[in-house]
C-alpha cells in the first residue's frame, strides 16, 4: 500500500491550541500542499482514541481530570499535580483535544497494521508527557498510545526520538520491555530541559539495555550529527532487528530554534530520515517541538518530500496563505549558523562506544529475543 499522510482541518484546529505553536499545525500542512506534496501520498482522516486507548499510556485520574479542565486561568492545587500549569497551562475542552491529538497518530499505526508502508502524523509526536502528568508543552503522549498498538502487530518496534529534547516520557513508559527499543538523540547539559537521557540510562528489569541515549552537547554539527545516527542505528538494527520503526522528527534540532541548542537543517534530518527508508520496514513518522514556526513548516514539508520520494523541492516558497511568514527571503533552506561545536569526535566516539558496552553488558543480541 501506499505512504499515508494524517490530515483533516479538526486535527489542525486541535493541534494549534498547543501553547507556542499557535497556527503552526496549518502552516505545516498549509506549505505541504503549496509544494504539490499531498498527491505523493494518501490522506487519511483520523479518529478520535478511544478513553480505553489512552489508557494504554495515561492514568485513570490524568484522565478524569482533563475531563474537567474548562479554560479557567486559575490554577488549582489538582492541576499543579497533573502537570497543568507553566508550559501545559489549562484550555476548554482538554480531554477532547487528547483524543483528537492522539487518534491522529493512533491512525497512523493501524494505517501500518493495515499494510502502509509509511505513515506520517506531523501533529503528533508529545513525547514529555507522563502515564500521570503533563510536561514541556505536552499533554497526551500520542506516541506511547500508537506503539503499543503496533507491539500488538509487529514482535519489536524501534523508537528513534530526533527531537533535541530527551524523549523521557517515551522511555519511561517502555523502560521494562524487550519488546520496544528507544533510542533518543539528544542535547544534554546543565539545566536543559528535561535532565534527563544521561547515556548511563539503559533501561530496568526485563528491559534493562533496551533503551540507548545518545547525549549530545551543544551547536552539534550536520556531518557530526548524520555520522553519530548512521553509525548508533546501525548497531540497533543488527542487535534489535526491529519489524516496525516510529521515528520523531522534532523541528528544534533546527539552527535558530528559540528553544533548542543545536545547530542542524532540514538536510540533515533528511539525510538520517533516508538511512530509516533504507531499513525497508513500516515506519511512522511523527511530529514533536519546533519553535521557529517558519523553520518547523520548511523541516516538516522537506521531511515530507525525503520520505515520499518526490522530485527536488523549488527553494522558492511558492504563494500560499501563509507566505509573509517566510521573509525576507521567503526560501525554503535553512543554512547552519556560524556557531562552534561544542562536540568533539572523541567525546561522541566515546557516547558511542559506551552504548556498545550497555548493549553486550546487559545481552541485547539478536539471538536472545
Amino acid at each position: 500500500m501506499a505512504g499515508i499522510l494524517i490530515f483533516s482541518e479538526n486535527l489542525l484546529r486541535e493541534c494549534n491550541k498547543i501553547p507556542n505553536l499557535n497556527e503552526r499545525a496549518s502552516m505545516i500542512y498549509a506549505l505541504i500542499e503549496a509544494y504539490g506534496l499531498m498527491k505523493h501520498v494518501t490522506i487519511q482522516h483520523p479518529r478520535r482514541a478511544t478513553y480505553e486507548e489512552l489508557l494504554l499510556c495515561h492514568s485513570e485520574n490524568f484522565l478524569r481530570h482533563l475531563k474537567t479542565c474548562d479554560g479557567s486561568e486559575e490554577v488549582t492545587e489538582e492541576d499543579e499535580e497533573f502537570g497543568l500549569s507553566y508550559d501545559c497551562s489549562k484550555f476548554s475542552d482538554l480531554y477532547q483535544f487528547a483524543e483528537v491529538i492522539a487518534g491522529g497518530t493512533v491512525t497512523a499505526a493501524e494505517a501500518l497494521i493495515s499494510g502502509s508502508r509509511f505513515a506520517i502524523n506531523w501533529c503528533g509526536g508529545w513525547h514529555h508527557a507522563q502515564s500521570d502528568r503533563a510536561d514541556g508543552f505536552c499533554y497526551v503522549n500520542d506516541i506511547v498510545v500508537a506503539i503499543q498498538k503496533l507491539v500488538s502487530h509487529f514482535p519489536r518496534v524501534l523508537y528513534v526520538d530526533l527531537d533535541v529534547h530527551h524523549g523521557d516520557g517515551v522511555e519511561n513508559a517502555f523502560s521494562c520491555t524487550k519488546r520496544v527499543f528507544c533510542l533518543s538523540f539528544h542535547l544534554h547539559e546543565v539545566g536543559f530541559f528535561p535532565g534527563t537521557g544521561g547515556v548511563d540510562e539503559c533501561g530496568f528489569g526485563n528491559g534493562k539495555g533496551y533503551t540507548a541515549n545518545f547525549p549530545y552537547r551543544r551547536n552539534i554539527s550536520g556531518k557530526r550529527f548524520r555520522e553519530s545516527f548512521s553509525k548508533t542505528t546501525k548497531l540497533i538494527l543488527e542487535r534489535f532487528n526491529p519489524t516496525a520503526c516510529v521515528i520523531q522528527c522534532g523541528a528544534d534540532v533546527i539552527a535558530g530554534d528559540p528553544l533548542g541548542g543545536a545547530n542542524l537543517t532540514p538536510k540533515d534530518i533528511a539525510e538520517c530520515i533516508k538511512v530509516v527508508k533504507s531499513w525497508n520496514i513500516p515506519s511512522l513518522f511523527i511530529g514533536g517541538g519546533g519553535y521557529n514556526l517558519p523553520n518547523a513548516s520548511r523541516h516538516f514539508t522537506f521531511l515530507t518530500a525525503t520520505i515520499c520520494g518526490a522530485n527536488e523541492l523549488s527553494d522558492d516558497i511558492p504563494e500560499h496563505d501563509f507566505f509573509n511568514a517566510y521573509g525576507p527571503g521567503f526560501e525554503l533552506s535553512v543554512e547552519q549558523k556560524n556557531l562552534k561545536d561544542c562536540n568533539t569526535d572523541a567525546e561522541l566516539e566515546e557516547i558511542y562506544q559506551s552504548i556498545v558496552r550497555n548493549l553486550d553488558k546487559f545481552g541485547v543480541f539478536p539471538e536472545k529475543l
